[in-house]
């Protein structure tokens, strides 16, 4: 290695000048901590190697911009296999930094290193990147003998360094994938609202005149024409319902959710919804706690929204035939007062477990589910926050979904 400089001063230099590298892309990033380590040590190629566990291989995300590395990608040897082996992937699963001169006479060496690349010298360090070991660092020469144990204690710290700077290139490309993702997502979402608002103004009229033709048919004694009325009406009252959700996910993220709370006999009201929404394919079975009338101070219109969206996402996931189970009980709290839990439990396939942790999210809808925008089930967690209380889920693998929507209870002298 040129050693027309001192040890450190050649770290320092490169220390400062990892320091000044701008926060770019991954793969920009290492490109230039590959070009400024080749330039400090005169070596003949550098690579940062990162394990990709979707090949199951190290890929050289970063290298210098040198003949040898060129000619690396050329043969392909810029992946590599971690089943084949070699001295770069024995760095990565080991964590040990790796030296030789005579890399030639290395037994434990993939063939078209050796062979095709030519390479005499290799010293190789692992990358810790974010406190995890991600991939390693390889220095190569094509000289014999070209490292000294002081270059193993140099090239130890310039990896601990680029790992850092990595770590920090990872962290900006994550902040503005975050930044256009909620551009999107916020233009969407006005575009959305606008979309509703100018639905609504048409819903009105439109839901007039079927009503009239529906009349009309009635007094004239028209059947088929009275069933194609009241098919259409109930296709715009399912329409009127899509666009209240779209209106009242705005009113959440704007604050002007209004609730008018009453009291209201919580077993009675599931059991209003489960008779609305059952039918021979799927029955609904309530099960209200005996010897006690569970009431709960709630807006009559939001929480009736809140359980018709779960229960009718339970029917939805259900099988032909298959029940769904509701019920309705009281929960004993170390609190002061006790704690309503309504439970809707489905007999469907279950819920994908990498959905679970996003399925209350906004527009989040899962292969099994027929239609919809993916707003239910997050306006009825939001119904239940904003009413003191929670909507969770369990869904085992392959056994179905049990919901459970819990409320804080009231006397009814409250």
């Amino acid at each position: 290695m040129d050693q027309k400089t001192s040890s450190p001063q050649r770290q320092l230099e490169l220390l400062e000048a990892l320091l000044r590298l701008p926060a770019g892309d991954l793969k920009a990033t290492l490109d230039h901590v590959g070009n400024l380590v080749a330039a400090a040590t005169g070596a003949d190629k550098i690579d940062a190697f990162l394990y990709d566990a979707g090949r199951d291989s190290l890929v050289a995300v970063g290298t210098s911009n040198q003949p040898l590395s060129a000619l690396q990608r050329q043969l392909g040897l810029d992946v590599l296999q971690i089943s084949n082996g070699g001295r770069a992937v024995h760095v990565y699963k080991t964590g040990e930094t790796f030296m030789t001169g005579r890399l030639d006479l290395d037994e434990s060496e993939l063939p078209g290193v050796k062979q095709a690349l030519k390479i005499k010298s290799k010293l190789g360090v692992p990358l810790e990147i974010g406190g995890k070991r991600r991939g390693m660092m390889m220095i190569a020469s094509l000289k014999p003998d070209f490292f000294t144990t002081e270059d193993v204690r140099f090239a130890e710290s310039v990896g601990h360094w680029a790992a850092v700077v990595a770590h920090r290139a990872e962290l900006a490309e994550q902040i503005g994938r975050n930044a256009v993702a909620q551009a999107r997502r916020e233009a969407a979402e006005e575009l959305v609202a606008v979309v509703a608002h100018d639905l609504r103004n048409f819903l009105g009229p439109l839901s007039l005149r079927v009503e009239v033709m529906r009349h009309r048919a009635e007094n004239e004694r028209r059947a088929d024409d009275m069933r194609d009325a009241q098919a259409a009406a109930r296709t715009i009252s399912r329409l009127g319902q899509l666009v209240n959700d779209l209106l009242d996910v705005t009113r959440i993220d704007q604050g002007v959710f209004h609730l008018q709370p009453q009291l209201i006999d919580l077993g009675a009201l599931t059991g209003e919804i489960a008779a609305t929404l059952e039918s021979p394919q799927h029955p609904i079975m309530v099960r209200v706690q005996e010897g006690t009338r569970i009431s709960v101070a709630a807006d009559p219109a939001r929480l009736r929204q809140c359980l018709e969206n779960v229960i009718a996402n339970a029917v939805q996931q259900s099988p032909d035939a298959a029940a769904v189970s509701v019920f309705v009980k009281m929960r004993k709290t170390q609190r002061e007062n006790d704690t309503a839990l309504v439970e809707i439990i489905d007999e469907g396939p279950g819920i994908p477990q990498d959905m679970l942790p996003r399925l209350f999210d906004r527009y989040v809808t899962g292969d099994g589910r027929s239609g919809g925008l993916g707003l239910g089930l997050y306006l009825a967690k939001r119904v239940a926050a904003v009413h003191g209380g929670d909507l969770s889920v369990e869904s085992p693998p392959g056994k179905g979904a049990r919901f459970m929507l819990t409320l804080p209870t009231t006397s009814e002298s409250a």
